[in-house]
């Protein structure tokens, strides 16, 4: 006989949800794909996962009291890794070598006394291959055999932290790395802060889901039909139109401002932005019908 089929327990909404989170997830992975590794950023998510958990728990009237068993239920961690969690402090801050194995490799070259010379106390010129005080044992030993010397060595060169004496010795140029220097690093923090407050806007309109008086504003328009030829004039266009807006915004805004900043003071504001898509992934939902709107 044939078996009887199983009824399948997976919500409708299930992959419309993980498609809406990957959606947000993808562009901050490209940005930190060569800025931060995997494990640095699962290890920041661990402590923001616990303590956010933390904080539900306790803006929660029903909750009694708040336990490693509730804070798994709502995280999906081990007890014993919110454990270790909890006894780092969600404030813990990773240093460069957490985040980078190339930064690991340059700190272990110029900090560790192996490789530092008697005389001078400067890191030493290191071969490139061999054994010993050699390049290659150094990325073995600091990153392990998954990641070839060459392929280390062929990033920190291009960057300029080693350079070539000849053709099997290096030299340590500078100590500092970490991709995200200067302006760069400006507009990832500008930038974050916006995604950050479009997404505070986002919990909120879901929380208050069946209260329109209570919901942020939330608002996009777009269109699937500018022309290829059109985009540099659309992009100029739009440009423009964002900038007088925002000027107008600040304006508005200066009305409702007190002399000076105290404890009862809050953070409110309005964001406008421009943005494209061009890659499958990337491509925006199917706009919502006029009455479906956010207020």
């Amino acid at each position: 006989m044939p078996e009887p089929e199983r009824a399948s327990n997976n919500h409708p909404n299930v992959s419309r949800f993980t498609a809406a989170i990957a959606r947000v997830i993808r562009p901050l992975v490209r940005l930190m794909v060569g800025n931060m590794t995997y494990p640095a950023f699962i290890s920041i998510v661990q402590h923001i996962y616990v303590e956010e958990a933390e904080r539900k728990l306790q803006s929660d009237p029903d909750t009694k009291r708040i336990t490693k068993s509730s804070l798994a239920l709502l995280t999906g961690i081990d007890t014993r890794k919110i454990t270790q969690v909890m006894a780092i402090g969600v404030q813990h801050e990773l240093q460069a070598p957490d985040l980078l194995p190339e930064a690991s490799v340059l700190g272990q070259w110029a900090n560790e006394r192996t490789y530092r010379s008697q005389e001078t106390d400067l890191p030493i010129d290191l071969p490139v291959y061999g054994r010993g005080l050699t390049f290659q044992n150094l990325v073995t030993r600091t990153v392990g055999r998954n990641v070839t010397a060459q392929t280390v060595l062929d990033r920190l060169v291009n960057i300029g932290n080693i350079e070539y004496i000849d053709e099997n010795t290096v030299r340590l140029l500078s100590p500092f790395f970490f991709p995200l220097t200067g302006a760069k690093y400006e507009m990832l923090d500008v930038g974050m802060l916006a995604v950050s407050n479009l997404l505070q806007t986002v919990e909120h309109n879901i929380t208050y889901r069946n209260d329109i008086e209570d919901r942020f504003v939330q608002q996009q328009r777009w269109s699937r039909a500018i022309p290829a030829d059109k985009q540099d004039e659309f992009r100029e266009h739009m440009a423009k139109f964002i900038h007088e807006q925002i000027d107008q915004s600040v304006d508005e805004i200066v009305p409702f401002e007190a002399p000076v900043r105290n404890n009862n003071s809050i953070t409110a504001g309005i964001g406008i932005y421009y943005f494209e898509s061009q890659s499958e992934y990337e491509e925006t939902p199917t706009p919502l019908k006029p009455d479906e709107y956010s207020s």
